[in-house]
């Protein structure tokens, strides 16, 4: 049976995602070091209570990935619950309540990873278990990966899956994972919106380095490293990098548009006049650069030898990794800095006309009628690039209708989620499961 009569009580699913969610924000598994190996034996424990076998790949002491299957006949391949279980790092004397006891104020789960990303783990893991539950017949298997490393790179999550297990990746059909946040407004508009994306910035990180004659302090001499650093880090600040309208923006602005949320005409204005209007576009219409390090010396009064700064790029969709770096060093016009790759990963976009794109789209629409469903383009990475570079249609998809505040707790103070958008998380995602999956 697949009508409502077949769909479990979303209260009761978002009273058990509430209790998982603030139990998983007790396991620390802050990024670095990680120790996602907790997280996975934790959940692997949740669903051997529900009677699923799960399979955990280890890919470094105390860094493990975990999945389980729900089979479906027909040889389809799995719809993918994709998220990770590392957290950024967080600093408890700013926070209001301990970052880490997952405790419930005022409304909202409170916690480092409540949104970035326990909480849509949790709601995945629920709904697979909910499906699991309804004792449903599955015309497309349904998969809950949970990896590893997120936050520095994926080296030990599903890079390492790419490289040592591709069949996992290859044997999917589809993936939910993180990037796509809904919003309760959006670009000055009253207005709730339900947002996937399509596509994201790819990451590349660089360090610049150099050397230098070391001296004594009181003896400067032109070949001190750290001024070279600190002009090369001043042109790069400086260097005023053009908008590029690329497509999957140029679709997410004229969707935006069509809705009503974007007031100028993206095919009639020009990059700079849609920024003049709505500057938090800026970031997804050109190649961004944060300084991140800056590391010299050995004592206040000895020039250093060596120096080294690090720069946290995210590139437009599309732009090529080589001809970045090539701009960098043009820029910094010193052929004694070396600019090198920590990590730089390209995402290519993913397709509008899938089945599940369908499904979240159609669901949204009658869960909230009064709600837009847009494209976006994401201005940070996540894990759906690796799936997306094997041709794998990967869409960040979080169904919460997210307040500035809560956005801002994302890497930053006082991380936390409602408990009213877990109670719509589960429901707008188990529905979107149970179109896709059951038969």
């Amino acid at each position: 049976m697949t009508g409502e009569r077949a769909l479990p009580d979303f209260d009761e699913l978002a009273r058990r995602a509430t209790d998982v969610l603030q139990r998983y924000i007790r396991v620390n598994t802050t990024n670095p070091p990680g120790n996602e190996e907790l997280a996975a034996d934790f959940l692997a424990g949740l669903l051997a209570e529900a009677g699923v076998e799960s399979t955990k790949l280890v890919s470094a002491p105390g860094r493990a990935n975990l999945y389980a299957t729900l089979p479906a006949g027909g040889g389809a391949k799995p719809l993918v619950l994709l998220n990770h279980t590392d957290v950024v790092p967080a600093e408890a004397e700013h926070w209001e309540v301990d970052p880490f006891a997952g405790v419930i104020k005022d409304g909202f789960i409170w916690g480092r990873g409540a949104l970035d990303m326990k909480g849509m783990g949790v709601l995945e893991l629920v709904v697979f278990l909910a499906v699991k539950e309804s004792g449903a017949r599955l015309k497309r298997p349904l998969r809950f990966l949970a990896v590893a490393d997120e936050e520095a790179g994926s080296e030990y999550g599903v890079e390492w899956l790419d490289k040592h297990h591709p069949e996992l990746m290859d044997d999917s059909a589809f993936v939910i994972n993180e990037g796509g946040y809904g919003a309760e407004t959006y670009l000055g508009a009253e207005r709730p919106l339900f947002g996937v994306s399509m596509a994201e910035k790819s990451p590349l990180w660089l360090r610049i380095r150099t050397t230098g004659r070391p001296g004594h302090g009181s003896a400067p001499h032109d070949d001190n490293c750290l001024d070279r650093i600190v002009r090369a880090m001043h042109r790069i600040q400086h260097w005023e990098r053009p908008l590029r309208l690329t497509p999957p923006v140029l679709e997410s602005l004229r969707a935006a548009h069509a809705e009503g949320y974007l007031s100028v005409d993206p095919d009639a204005a020009s990059p700079e006049e849609i920024v003049e209007r709505h500057r938090q576009l800026r970031t997804v219409m050109t190649n961004t650069i944060s300084a991140t390090g800056l590391r010299s010396g050995v004592k206040h009064n000895v020039i250093p030898a060596s120096a080294e700064a690090t720069i946290d790029c995210r590139l437009v969709p599309g732009y090529e990794h080589d001809e970045f770096i090539s701009e960098v060093r043009r820029v910094i016009d010193d052929p004694r800095v070396e600019v090198e790759t920590v990590f730089g990963s390209e995402s290519p976009s993913g397709p509008p006309d899938t089945d599940l794109h369908q499904a979240m789209r159609e669901v949204c629409a009658a869960v909230m009628p009064e709600a837009a469903f847009l494209p976006r383009v994401s201005a940070g990475f996540t894990d759906s690039r690796t799936f997306r570079r094997r041709g794998i249609p990967a869409y960040g998809f979080v169904p919460m209708l997210l307040s500035q505040n809560e956005m801002g707790g994302q890497h930053g103070n006082n991380e936390r989620v409602s408990l009213k958008n877990l109670r719509l998380g589960v429901e707008v995602l188990y529905r979107v499961v149970h179109k896709v999956c059951v038969a």
